[in-house]
């Protein structure tokens, strides 16, 4: 996660650290945008006020009119033709409706025709509520319905497409001072929780916010170096990918050049019901690892083990 400074009206003509901005944003997968929905003397807000939706909408717009300019000199090069073309005239009439290029029904070639463009409206969005930290830990229900309603009034954003959650920067930020037995002890001094009870720390953005993304993203963690002890083996590790589009021999390819050419089969088992048991060779004796092929596909949750002369 790249954390980039908030935009403001007219970043799209390089207002502010617009330029920066938005070229940070064009290299990302995915837009966290954090909304700010409390009131604070001591925290400036650049207008003045405190008002979420036009907040949000100026972010909105100022992408909208930053894609309409990059398309638009796009569609005056001659370079630009064929599917490429024909797909940008039809994002440039989307964006001069203040339609996001994601809300535009794109094939997956078309999506692909562009893929160099780095449009920033065809990102997918989660709108993070950032909310006071007595409103989250004492009415969150309340938050959520508001945040809902936010959504519905906003202009320039998908609401089939895009998700939204509420987060309180201040709460986080009082326990992150604190250790693991200190936060309960907070929470439980304030009437929150009991010193048995984890979930809260499950709802706090370092958590919900990552599983937010893999969701949205639709990707999927594999992990490589089973019964080895990390110290012993350099491929020992976790993988992200989108969910069923990596095969073992490719996944072979990424650890290492030889691995792939050498190879010879995967012993793959679900990382669920590996830690059912003691040891990787245990789940082994019990028949919970079968052995794959180089066309196999891997799912999000194998541990491989990727055998190789």
């Amino acid at each position: 996660m790249v954390d980039v400074a908030g935009l403001v009206k007219g970043a799209s003509r390089g207002e502010g650290l617009g330029n920066q901005f938005l070229a940070t944003v064009r290299e990302c997968n995915l837009i966290i945008h954090v909304v700010r929905c409390y009131e604070d003397e001591d925290v400036i807000h650049v207008d003045g006020k405190v008002d979420p939706i036009a907040d949000a909408e100026v972010v909105n717009l100022e992408l909208i009119l930053a894609d309409l300019a990059h398309v638009q000199r796009r569609l005056e090069k001659n370079t630009c033709t064929g599917e490429e073309r024909e797909t940008l005239i039809k994002i440039e009439k989307g964006l001069e409706h203040g339609k996001p290029a994601r809300s535009i029904e794109l094939s997956e070639e078309e999506v692909f025709s562009v893929k160099s463009m780095g449009l920033l409206t065809l990102k997918p969005v989660i709108y993070a509520f950032n909310v006071d930290e007595v409103d989250y830990l004492f009415d969150k229900d309340t938050c959520m319905k508001l945040a809902e309603s936010y959504m519905n009034q906003l202009q320039y954003c998908d609401l089939e497409r895009d998700s939204y959650t509420v987060v309180s920067a201040k709460v986080e930020s009082e326990l992150s001072t604190r250790s693991k037995e200190a936060r309960y002890d907070y929470l439980e001094s304030m009437g929150i929780i009991n010193t048995a009870d984890s979930s809260f720390e499950e709802q706090m953005s370092y958590c919900k916010l990552p599983l937010m993304v893999k969701d949205v993203l639709n990707l999927g963690m594999i992990y490589t170096g089973p019964g080895v002890p990390p110290e012993r083996s350099q491929t020992t590790k976790t993988h992200i990918m989108e969910s069923g589009s990596m095969s073992v021999i490719d996944l072979a390819g990424k650890l290492h050049g030889d691995i792939c050419k050498g190879f010879m089969n995967a012993e793959v088992i679900n990382a669920i019901d590996l830690v059912q048991h003691s040891s990787y060779n245990t789940a082994k004796d019990s028949g919970n690892v079968r052995t794959e092929g180089k066309d196999y596909m891997l799912q999000s949750g194998d541990v491989a083990m990727i055998k190789w002369k």
